[in-house]
């Protein structure tokens, strides 16, 4: 596995490679600088919401070129390059690529309808509290949305500190709960209250999704359906699992996370259940039998 490169794996992974690498060319471009070339991609690559100002109609499938660090590159390149030399040799090169791309696009797109009805949400309960700035309508607004109640105020309105100096750190929660009920006529709290329902809207909005891992969760569990009793070795710790077990675990996995919603997590679980639940789908559509 992954020792003889097939033509579309190269493909793909010497695109991914190129990307990641292009902000680097700023240290050798004149008037260019890798952050700004790294901004460049995001903005123009990475799939934003249909709403945001950002968003294109090919975000769809470019998203899947960008990554956010090294890290994320390696982990969906170094999957690639192990399971799709084989998958490519089983299911020829056009499906294979059919499969790429399609397990990634479905991913995304179920991502992004879930985030568009997050967007819409926000809008909704954000529009009921700027009507009426009380204590009780902006504490109903953070926690329709526990992911954010722990965020930070300094990093949704940088000059929260004039309001609080005497605070490090002061949660969303912390402020509907504790701050803004204290003192409910205050009028800084009712600006700062609508400050922060903005912003948080306006970072919803235009934060964007990038990474191959739902085409990567395709190619994996297309594997594992395909070859369900195949030994693999893990890297850590190094004992021997068949393929079924170990892509079984990784999506009761990312399962578990998607319902957890820890709001540390800024992973797409849900983009990478929607490309292994496409993957099915095209392995059930093209008829194919597992090896056993």
């Amino acid at each position: 596995m992954g020792q003889n490169l097939t033509p579309y794996v190269k493909i793909l992974l010497i695109m991914n490679l190129v990307i990641f690498a292009l902000p680097y060319l700023g240290s050798i471009l004149p008037g260019l600088s890798p952050a700004y070339i790294d901004a460049f991609i995001s903005d123009s690559l990475a799939y934003h919401h249909p709403w945001s100002e950002k968003f294109q109609i090919f975000q769809p499938i470019t998203y899947m070129f960008v990554h956010s660090g090294f890290r994320h590159l390696f982990s969906n390149m170094f999957a690639l390059f192990i399971f799709g030399p084989m998958l490519e040799n089983v299911l020829g090169s056009k499906r294979f690529l059919t499969l790429y791309f399609l397990t990634g696009i479905f991913g995304g797109i179920l991502f992004g309808a879930v985030e568009f009805y997050e967007v819409y949400n926000i809008e909704v309960l954000g529009a009921e509290y700027m009507m009426n700035q009380t204590p009780q309508n902006f504490f109903n607004f953070i926690t329709n949305f526990p992911n954010y109640e722990n965020m930070s105020l300094g990093y949704l309105a940088n000059d929260f500190q004039q309001y609080f100096p005497t605070q490090d750190k002061v949660t969303l929660y912390d402020f509907a709960e504790n701050i803004f009920f204290s003192s409910p006529d205050n009028a800084n709290y009712k600006e700062i209250g609508a400050i922060l329902v903005k912003n948080l809207h306006d970072i919803k909005l235009n934060m964007p999704m990038m990474g191959a891992s739902g085409a990567i969760f395709g190619i994996l569990f297309t594997f594992a359906y395909l070859f369900p009793n195949l030994k693999l070795m893990l890297l850590f710790p190094p004992i021997p699992i068949r393929a079924k077990y170990l892509v079984g675990a990784y999506i009761l996995y990312e399962t578990y996370e998607l319902i957890a919603q820890n709001p540390a997590d800024n992973v797409a679980h849900l983009a990478h259940l929607g490309g292994a639940l496409f993957a099915y789908i095209l392995m059930k559509r093209w008829r194919y039998q597992s090896y056993q």
